[in-house]
């Protein structure tokens, strides 16, 4: 056999290994879901609880005005750390690097 039907023979013989682990694993748990069913709970009698949106109510314009400012900082703060994403990438190796 030459180097290249040597590697395809090694290749063919670990995909066979992987998708045959693969398919034992999706048996046993198809096995375990006959074995242990999920238990389907009746809603009869009880009255469905209706979600409701939440309300927001400001007392006072002062209120209010804080509300916006704590938003305008969060926002700001937001926008500063977006141009930082590579300064990590860009500085180097760490001083724990650099030391050996």
């Amino acid at each position: 056999m030459s180097d290249f039907q040597t590697g395809l023979v090694i290749s063919g013989v670990g995909l066979l290994v992987t998708f045959t682990s693969l398919l034992i694993f999706i048996g046993v748990m198809v096995l375990l879901q006959k074995l242990f069913p999920v238990k389907v709970e009746k809603n009869e009698g009880r009255p469905v609880d209706e979600v409701k949106p939440a309300e927001l109510t400001l007392g006072s314009e002062a209120g209010a005005e804080e509300i916006i400012a704590a938003l305008a900082a969060v926002a700001f703060i937001r926008a500063q750390r977006t141009g930082q994403l590579g300064a990590s990438l860009l500085s180097g190796p760490g001083p724990y690097r650099t030391s050996r």
